[in-house]
């Protein structure tokens, strides 16, 4: 105790303000530092530079490179203040000190922030929120990530992630205020499924391939399950990635088709008009179905190339318009051929 004592008096540190003591050893064994960055954070026993790359290379995954810190080489001497990136000059030390965050930089504040928002002396809008009411957000918000995603804006993509994150710490705390789950239920059954679903990384089975992770990841899902394998998919996703869903699950547990590309000629040969019956809709339904199981086979993400494909309309229709405006015309007074040669033109603004 004595030797804690010291260390805090040569860091002017006051322990009731919050601080976190962790060994260094402990820390190198981790991916990633379990340590709350709104509180003061101390790492005794930097024993030699093995252990200090090591604990460095943890400690970036949650600070700054440029986060001031303090080390103590002895406490007798003064602390040695310098930035995580100067550590790797430092390859033995008694202790570090890494000072807090800005506050509000944890996921327990924000737990507590939510908290606050739904307490009695909260705001009444989130007070009054359920998991129903909540629900268009939730579907909101992961669109709205996902368009981040497609336009590879990763400032977008970092405020999107947050206000998805707020929407499933708002479903746990109406959860826990209703004495159904809390949001640690939520942390340890994703963290149970992870190590469980994965033995070739936390037990001792051996892998050759990513085919054969998917392998034995469908395995342990089916020994989960209680219903079958497409008892999973979410009905309430978009047609196109729902079929697209479905027939990958079918095609893990071994129900695939074969020529596929026959199917989609074959109902296109209906929908064209050249068969003796005229298309019905289910047979609509059915071509599109096989398209997408064919953009499964070649690997592609039939969501996103048809996403891809509507980003690509919408900006060449919108140049059109501008074309035709440009032109003095009104788009529906224009001859077929104008508008086809109209069309190519706005493709290549």
């Amino acid at each position: 105790m004595d030797t804690y004592d010291t260390l805090l008096s040569a860091l002017e540190l006051d322990p009731r303000q919050g601080l976190t003591i962790i060994s260094a050893n402990k820390l190198a064994a981790a991916y990633f530092p379990p340590l709350n960055p709104d509180l003061g954070a101390l790492i005794i026993d930097l024993d030699s530079s093995h252990t200090t790359k090591r604990v460095l290379s943890v400690l970036r995954s949650l600070y700054p490179h440029d986060h001031k810190i303090g080390l103590v080489h002895d406490t007798a001497d003064p602390v040695l203040e310098l930035s995580l990136d100067e550590l790797e000059a430092e390859p033995k030390a008694l202790a570090l000190y890494l000072p807090p965050l800005e506050s509000h930089s944890s996921f327990e504040s924000l737990q507590d922030t939510v908290a606050h928002l739904r307490a009695p002396e909260g705001c009444p809008w989130d007070r009054e929120q359920t998991h129903a009411s909540l629900r268009k957000h939730l579907l909101e918000e992961a669109y709205e990530v996902l368009e981040a995603l497609d336009q590879a804006n990763l400032d977008g993509l970092q405020e999107e992630l947050g206000d998805l994150l707020l929407q499933i710490l708002m479903h746990a705390q109406i959860a826990q205020e209703q004495g159904n789950f809390r949001m640690s239920d939520v942390v340890f059954g994703i963290q149970s499924k992870l190590i469980r679903r994965h033995p070739h990384v936390f037990g001792d089975v051996e892998v050759s391939s990513v085919d054969q992770v998917l392998n034995n990841w469908e395995h342990y899902k089916s020994e989960e399950r209680i219903g079958g394998p497409l008892d999973g998919v979410p009905r309430s996703l978009p047609a196109l990635a729902q079929s697209a869903e479905l027939q990958d699950r079918a095609g893990r547990v071994g129900f695939n088709w074969d020529q596929q590309q026959n199917k989609i000629e074959g109902e296109f040969f209906w929908l064209t008009g050249k068969g003796e019956q005229q298309l019905q809709p289910e047979q609509l339904g059915d071509m599109l179905f096989a398209i997408v199981n064919y953009a499964r086979q070649i690997r592609v993400d039939a969501e996103a190339e048809l996403q891809q494909a509507n980003q690509q309309f919408r900006a060449q229709f919108t140049n059109l318009l501008e074309v035709v405006s440009e032109s003095g015309q009104q788009l529906e007074d224009l001859e077929r051929t104008d508008l086809i040669q109209l069309w190519n033109d706005a493709e290549q603004r």
